[in-house]
């Protein structure tokens, strides 16, 4: 048992310690995609991609639309590979040092927009030859026409980039601190907690939304509006917590691991609530096309964030670091001009954004829920601990099994005293009469008395 629980000990903070590691400060992070050396290309993915954005809702401009994103998108990408290069590094990023001069403030910061021609190069490179490629004249004539369905198609791998690079995070966050574990809470206790603070947060929220959609509403008829969701939520919730019981159960044995299971839980299922309640919103409170259009602008940059922090920490200990601090913006911006136009082309096939949005946080509570327990899995599936459990629960059905065969064994020497003392019934004499005369065996036409004579 002491050699099984060192193997646990080995195995599972060997993981822990792995997801701590990764927790690469999200302030630095901030600080490097927001850097004001690279600011220009932060205002020119904004301006662009809402202008593109309109042009896809109009038909004549979808292709055109379609193909601008996706230059964008090749350019950025290409432009964050070279991006170690200094002469592309110094293209690409403002001096600091540099003096403006006597420049007014309008002047000085349009020329800032320089550093934004590199990669506008490549994409109208890159745009060009798409379309000599698949114009009518080019060597896949009306090939350009399924650019925006696949495009727009892209869309189902973004929602599932998002819940799967939050999912990242999350497990670097609840493995923080993990070996402070000492005393582990009940099970039953953390299930509670779980619950609790999931009805707590989705009943803060949904009731804000309440007041904010009717503000002649009172906050006690937003309270009660909010009980459906918070039924749906607290039955989404254990609903998850029931696909991994298993594994919590498992968790529970160990304190480091019980910790890093109860935080991991709260943290999923608050962002499953989120999303739930996004989805809640857009079916039963009617929000405007541009509060959603807002909404999914902060999502976009959201989803982008944490997918360049998820690989940006799964290349910290690589020689070959494909993404970096020093090039996730450029690989932020390539992310971004590549779901903005999935959005976008969604949003003209479909002529409402509501409906994109809707399939969107489905997609990305249901990657959560596999998530959660898949993280789980793996944490707790290289320790033995079920091992042990199978032993004990053989060792226990061994011990039934020796208990029911004893009992049986005991059950036949009884019985086999029983049918011997029945069989020694014929020994006993007391009413045998030994000098009655034995009569022999009654065959007809014989008499025992006459003599049989035998040639």
């Amino acid at each position: 048992m002491d050699s099984v629980e060192a193997s646990n000990q080995a195995s599972s903070d060997a993981i822990l310690h792995d997801y701590e590691d990764k927790n690469i400060s999200l302030i630095r992070l901030v600080k490097s995609l927001l850097a004001t050396a690279t600011m220009p290309h932060i205002v020119l993915i904004v301006v662009t991609s809402s202008v593109l954005y309109i042009l896809a809702g109009i038909d004549t401009f979808t292709v055109f639309s379609s193909l601008a994103f996706t230059s964008l998108a090749v350019a950025y990408a290409v432009t964050a590979l070279l991006s170690n290069n200094k002469v592309v590094k110094k293209m690409i990023s403002l001096d600091q040092n540099s003096s403006e001069g006597e420049q007014s403030f309008v002047v000085s910061n349009i020329i800032k927009f320089k550093i934004c021609l590199f990669p506008l190069a490549i994409a109208l490179v890159v745009f060009l030859l798409i379309n000599t490629i698949t114009g009518e004249n080019g060597m896949l004539p009306g090939l350009s026409n399924l650019i925006p369905t696949a495009l727009g198609m892209l869309f189902i791998l973004w929602s599932i980039i998002q819940g799967s690079s939050f999912t990242q995070w999350a497990s670097s966050v609840s493995a923080r601190n993990f070996q402070q574990a000492t005393k582990s809470r009940t099970l039953r206790t953390s299930v509670v907690v779980t619950v609790m603070a999931i009805i707590t947060a989705g009943l803060a929220l949904s009731t804000l939304f309440y007041q904010f959609n009717d503000l002649e509403r009172s906050v006690t008829q937003s309270l009660v509006a909010s009980i459906p969701f918070l039924a749906l939520a607290t039955a989404v919730t254990s609903a998850s917590l029931a696909y991994s019981w298993k594994l919590k159960i498992l968790s529970s044995m160990k304190p480091s691991l019980h910790r890093f299971s109860h935080k991991w839980s709260i943290i999923c299922h608050l962002f499953i609530t989120w999303h739930l309640l996004t989805i809640w919103r857009q079916n039963f409170l009617d929000p405007s096309s541009f509060q959603v259009f807002i909404e999914e602008i902060v999502l976009m940059i959201f989803t982008v964030f944490f997918a360049i922090w998820s690989m940006t920490s799964k290349s910290y200990k690589s020689s070959f670091r494909l993404i970096s601090e020093e090039n996730a913006l450029t690989w932020g911006l390539s992310f971004g001009y590549a779901y903005a136009g999935s959005v976008a082309m969604l949003t003209s096939f479909f002529d409402d954004i509501k409906t994109v949005m809707l399939v969107g946080h489905c997609l990305v509570v249901v990657t959560v829920i596999i998530m959660h327990k898949l993280i789980l899995s793996k944490v707790i599936g290289t320790d033995d601990y079920s091992v042990e459990i199978s032993r004990i629960t053989q060792t226990d059905n061994e011990v039934e099994v020796s208990g029911e065969e004893n009992d049986l064994v005991e059950t036949h020497q009884d019985k086999s005293l029983v049918e011997k003392g029945d069989s020694d019934a014929w020994q006993e004499d007391d009413d045998v009469d030994w000098e009655a005369k034995r009569s022999g065996p009654e065959i007809d036409g014989l008499e025992w008395d006459e003599t049989i004579d035998i040639d």
